[in-house]
């Protein structure tokens, strides 16, 4: 029988190319998946996946499937967008993903904001670097990622959409057994050869940082490589390094006085605050509500709301 779950489960097996990974995604044996596949192969008439010892490949019918099945589930979609009322569900989940900096620091204020009017709905956020909030998006796990920084050296699907939402200062950062506690603001050169806290290799915001060093022949002592800005701002409180980080990590520290920013004054250190989603799929009703809930902060989600809404006056159209 040909059933919603079984087209889903056809449909991520044929996006991941693996059967053990739609396993693990919707917490069944890999038997069980194989199963529902052989059923719709079955029910067909036709061979939907090549087996090979390293995952699978679709037959030209199995392509045609999936896009039958993509444009089922865009329709589900669609007609969830159109006519749920958000506030009258009872229950429901937000899924969103970050880079550390956004989740760990400007998103959570955000969910509290959100759940005061929605109770009812929780809320989870992944962290990872920006080449893993991706890969969660691109796995479904997520409708919504915000990153700061860069997509430089980023394969970005071309369904995806990234919207700038803010420009976020850096700052040079130091505890109060700093030698530079007691300046203003410093020039570039004075990073020369100083000891630094930084973002491990592989993060955008190592690969950003090292670009503008680079530019600017400044080299750097590293001290200490942390994958997270929480740990990096422990390690300042007790040593006599610095870092770059946005003002807003380091808000809470700032005031009690234990941490200091410093503007350089010949260079600017500025990155940007994106949403990436999928411009191609509608939002679900709570993710949508979500980035509603977020314009008076960030008014460009305007645009990606925008963009959800002509999806469903595109095809109420071509359905008349």
């Amino acid at each position: 029988m040909l059933t919603l779950q079984k087209l889903e489960l056809f449909v991520y097996v044929a996006q991941a190319g693996s059967i053990s990974k739609a396993a693990d995604h919707f917490l069944m044996s890999q038997p069980n998946v194989s199963q529902h596949i052989q059923d719709l192969e079955a029910g067909f008439g036709e061979q939907l996946l090549i087996r090979k010892h390293r995952g699978v490949t679709l037959t030209p019918a199995g392509e045609t499937l999936l896009q039958y099945a993509q444009e089922i589930f865009r329709l589900v979609a669609e007609a969830k967008l159109a006519i749920t009322n958000v506030s009258q569900l009872s229950s429901g989940s937000l899924a969103l993903a970050a880079t550390p900096g956004v989740g760990i620091y400007v998103l959570p204020e955000c969910v509290e904001q959100f759940r005061v009017r929605y109770p009812q709905f929780t809320v989870s956020i992944k962290t990872g670097t920006t080449a893993e909030v991706i890969n969660l998006l691109t796995e479904s796990q997520c409708e919504a990622s915000f990153i700061e920084g860069e997509l430089d050296g980023i394969r970005l699907p071309s369904r995806f959409g990234a919207l700038v939402l803010d420009t976020v200062q850096q700052y040079i950062v130091v505890g109060q057994a700093h030698p530079w506690w007691t300046v203003s603001s410093l020039s570039i050169q004075a990073l020369h050869d100083q000891p630094v806290i930084l973002r491990q290799i592989g993060s955008q915001s190592r690969a950003w940082l090292d670009k503008l060093l680079k530019e600017r022949h400044i080299r750097l002592r590293y001290v200490g490589e942390f994958d997270n800005p929480e740990t990096i701002k422990r390690a300042l409180l007790a040593g006599s390094a610095f870092a770059i980080l946005p003002a807003y990590v380091v808000r809470h520290e700032v005031d009690l006085g234990v941490l200091r920013l410093l503007p350089l004054t010949d260079c600017e250190l500025q990155r940007q605050l994106k949403l990436i989603w999928n411009k191609e799929w509608p939002l679900s009703p709570i993710t949508y509500a979500f980035l509603q809930h977020l314009t008076d902060q960030y008014p460009a989600i305007h645009a990606a709301l925008t963009i959800s809404r002509r999806h469903l006056r595109a095809n109420r159209t071509l359905g008349r």
